[in-house]
This record gives structure tokens, C-alpha cells and sequence, in this order.
């Protein structure tokens, strides 16, 4: 089986890191993945309204003020599980945010909290392999 992932965060080294997790939790659950990246804003919520996805990896504070339509994650995640094709997706949201202020809101909308203060390569493959077991 192959899954595909939309891996959104404008940072490169942290969809690098992503990537990372992701091949060692396919690896080690014998399965196959292809990875889309998004950089801003704009670009996931095209992808993630367009696309259906099995797992979404989503970062909440793009640095894109300078694009028109520009969003947060949080209001990304929101759009996603009202309509469209990923309503039911797995989304891993991931927040550089220290006080867990949002993770209310992720639950609430079905998705994981993951904050970026406290990621862990190995813990966050752990989860990965959880999450894509859960969608087979």
C-alpha cells in the first residue's frame, strides 16, 4: 500500500525532518509513502481542498504575511474538516506554541497536537507509524 502525505510547513528543515520520521515509520510498518510539500499558507489550502490525502502533517504559523489569502494553520485545519476531500483525514498538527493554548481547538476538530517544543524524532515516528496503521 502507498500512502500519500502532504507534509505543510514553511520551514525546510522541518519538512526534512518530517520526511525523516516518515521513512523510518513506513519502513518499519513495510509500507510505502510519497510525500507533498507545501511552504505557505495559500499552497496547503489548495492542496489539502483539492487532493485527498491519508495523512496531513500541518504547521500552524506560516510565515507568509506577504501572499494574498493568507491563513493560519489552525483556520486550515478548520476549512479542512468541513468540506472537501480530507474531512476525514488523519492531521497531525504541529505548533510551536509553549502553552498548549490551541490544543483545545486541534482536539476539537479532530485532529493530534504535536508542539514542535517538545518533538522528538523517534517519538514522532512512534506516532507516525500509529497514525498510517490506523488508516490501513
Amino acid at each position: 500500500m502507498k500512502y500519500y502525505v502532504l507534509i505543510a510547513d514553511d520551514n525546510e528543515a522541518v519538512r526534512n525532518s518530517h520526511i525523516i520520521a516518515l521513512k523510518h515509520a513506513a519502513a518499519s510498518l513495510d509500507v510505502q509513502f510519497e510525500s507533498i510539500e507545501a511552504e505557505n499558507s495559500v499552497q496547503t489550502r489548495e492542496l489539502i481542498k483539492n487532493t485527498k490525502y491519508d495523512l496531513i502533517i500541518l504547521d500552524d504559523d506560516f510565515k507568509d504575511e506577504d501572499i494574498k489569502g493568507r491563513l493560519s494553520g489552525s483556520a486550515i485545519l478548520q476549512m479542512a474538516r468541513k468540506s472537501g476531500p480530507n474531512t476525514g483525514t488523519t492531521i497531525i498538527f504541529c505548533t510551536g506554541e509553549k502553552y498548549e493554548t490551541l490544543r483545545p481547538m486541534v482536539e476539537k476538530f479532530n485532529a493530534e497536537y504535536l508542539s514542535k517544543a517538545q518533538y522528538n524524532l523517534e517519538d514522532f515516528s512512534n506516532l507516525l507509524k500509529e497514525k498510517l496503521k490506523d488508516t490501513q
